[in-house]
């Protein structure tokens, strides 16, 4: 079993999905770039600890505390800052993130958004972060909306089924990386 941390920014809502399969790790981590989000309080009702990083964050010490706690795994799950790129080299092949389109299309902020208003097929990947922002490996991958059916949905409804894809896609690299 391994220990996993999940990096947030806000509502969590997607670390929902980590916190009920809670049991399929050794620990779970949060550790958020807001005080105050949400998803910190939905960790402490599943007793998962929490930290929350200073706005200038120190990356090194960061990596130390992880390494502490017997942290093996890093998942970005909403997580709004990028990492540097010394962070990425040591969690190479460790750090995770999930993305709201069907990469390598629509990368960076918006993504739904812009795919909404280009009426192209909307969707979500799971990948393996490097360098270049939502470049890496693609792990899991699937269509929420397709391009033929876009003009038929409101985009309020566009982002309801791509969170349900985004979570469908969690349990799936829950089940082979936990």
């Amino acid at each position: 079993m391994k220990t996993l941390a999940v990096f947030i920014s806000g509502q969590g809502s997607n670390l929902s999905v980590f916190l009920q399969n809670k049991n399929k790790f050794k620990d779970l981590v949060v550790v958020s770039s807001k005080e105050g989000a949400f998803g910190l309080k939905k960790a402490e009702r599943f007793s998962v600890k929490t930290t929350v990083l200073s706005p200038s964050v120190d990356w090194e010490e960061l990596d130390e505390q992880l390494k502490s706690w017997g942290v093996d795994l890093i998942f970005l799950a909403g997580f709004m800052k990028i990492v540097p790129e010394s962070f990425i080299q040591k969690w190479d092949g460790k750090l995770f993130n999930l993305h709201p389109s069907l990469l390598p299309k629509y990368k960076g902020l918006k993504s739904i958004e812009r795919a909404y208003s280009d009426r192209a097929s909307v969707g979500a990947s799971i990948h393996k972060v490097t360098a270049e922002v939502d470049g890496g490996e693609i792990l899991f991958q699937d269509e929420a909306v397709s391009a033929e059916s876009i003009k038929d949905h409101s985009l309020s409804q566009v982002e309801f089924y791509t969170h349900v894809c985004e979570q469908k896609l969690l349990r799936q690299w829950i089940e082979k990386w936990a």
